[in-house]
């Protein structure tokens, strides 16, 4: 007997829209801006570089240095720390700087993932209410969600930024909960393409799972998602 959700929480960066490319897109503009070569390797060598910065964030591997102010002044630390390492030696104030374009070129380019336009249409017509829950930038979640067509499915968004801790930490589901005012676990289903951000937050926080499997790789990991799919329209084998 299948399970019964009402609140599905999905991720949104590789699970709706292709943040790969998006990512792709935009590093090439700042090298463009900053008239350097352009060329595969380079921007691969960012995305390679991006990938691991966020995963060792998630991990705990990369520390606030100190107590920041508010999470507005965190957010921009954090993220300026992946230009100071991919440039080599430029100042805090120039990676700052370069974040903030790179995010504006992050609206420029958003590719929806196959489906997701459709899936969302079809749960949000079967009454399931549907959370956004990323640690994408707070700027251009909406502009993605208003690309691939999906604002009207969506009841709430919830970014790391607000939270002012990323996925898979207990403090953003804790504050998320609060936020939907609600601690009903049991009708709650995660969804998203991280073993290490997704799979794992569910695990933690006593939340069900979904494992988009997009690029079908096999899970090396000790994370067991509650489900596994390799694509969006898979959903509808159980929801």
């Amino acid at each position: 007997m299948l399970k019964i959700y009402k609140k599905l929480l999905f991720d949104l960066d590789n699970t709706l829209v292709d943040d790969d490319e998006n990512r792709r897109y935009a590093i090439k503009q700042i090298l463009i801006e900053r008239k350097e070569n352009v060329n595969d390797e380079k921007i691969e060598k960012f995305i390679n570089l991006d990938n691991q910065f966020w995963k060792d964030r998630a991990e705990g591997k990369i520390k606030d240095p100190y107590e920041f102010k508010t999470n507005e002044e965190k957010t921009e630390w954090i993220r300026a720390q992946r230009f100071i390492k991919y440039f080599n030696n430029i100042s805090f104030e120039e990676g700052i700087e370069i974040n903030k374009k790179y995010i504006n070129f992050l609206s420029k380019n958003i590719v929806p993932i196959k489906n997701s336009q459709e899936i969302l249409k079809y749960l949000y017509e079967k009454q399931y209410e549907l959370y956004i829950t990323t640690n994408s930038p707070t700027k251009v979640v909406n502009d993605k969600l208003n690309k691939i067509n999906a604002q009207k499915y969506i009841k709430e968004v919830f970014t790391a930024e607000e939270a002012g801790h990323m996925k898979p930490h207990h403090e953003f589901f804790e504050k998320f909960f609060n936020k939907i005012n609600t601690y009903d676990k049991d009708n709650m289903l995660i969804i998203g393409d991280e073993l290490e951000k997704d799979v794992l937050g569910g695990i933690q926080n006593g939340i069900d799972s979904c494992w988009f499997n997009i690029k079908k790789t096999e899970n090396n990991t000790n994370f067991k998602p509650t489900y596994e799919i390799n694509s969006l329209i898979e959903l509808k084998d159980f929801l």
